[in-house]
């Protein structure tokens, strides 16, 4: 099964993922698409205002796909990164934080105030998750606010194996989250 694990950045994709490569790298081969575009040179330029690189979004694709084609069968495929709802995949989880928290987490990180404020809008307005709707039947959503890496990881596994079960895992379908009263003017 290919997962799509994608949010705003700083929902805390690349620590669950750390972990679930670190604990569970028999069962699941995660893809970072992040360090994949910068490493491999999958971009068209880099937008200097923004200080982020415009990602070729069919080179990556045929890039992951020879990735997904050499891993082992019976072994899920985790593509993470804020893109990775835009490419193929079995289903789309969506790690969300509030905007609050969302803002703190992107300061500590050290993101310009510019960027904070347009990542925290972006999740405020769903922005990530409507897309993933507009791109799948299969979308599910996580509320990572006040939860540990670990109970983000036993979330994801839950929705990982209730799909493999042909159930609909409860608690997680999309738009239960709602951030509106929170956008920034």
């Amino acid at each position: 099964m290919i997962i799509s694990l994608t949010g705003t950045p700083g929902t805390g994709k690349t620590t669950v993922c750390g972990l679930i490569q670190s604990q569970y790298s028999e069962q699941y081969h995660v893809i970072d698409l992040n360090k994949l575009i910068i490493g491999e040179k999958l971009y068209t330029g880099k937008d200097e205002m923004r200080d982020c690189y415009t990602a070729d979004l069919e080179k990556l694709e045929e890039r992951v796909k020879q990735i997904i084609d050499k891993t082992p069968e019976g072994k899920d495929i985790l593509m993470e990164g804020h893109l990775s709802h835009l490419l193929p995949a079995d289903a789309i989880i969506v790690l969300r934080a509030s905007p609050a928290t969302l803002r703190e987490r992107l300061i500590k990180k050290g993101y310009s105030s510019e960027k904070v404020k347009e990542n925290v809008n972006a999740e405020a307005l769903d922005v990530i998750l409507v897309e993933s709707v507009q791109k799948s039947s299969s979308v599910y959503e996580i509320n990572t606010t006040d939860m540990i890496p670990r109970a983000i990881v036993e979330a994801i596994i839950f929705i990982i194996e209730s799909l493999r079960d042909r159930k609909i895992p409860a608690g997680f379908l999309p738009g239960e989250i709602n951030w509106i009263d929170q956008v920034e003017l």
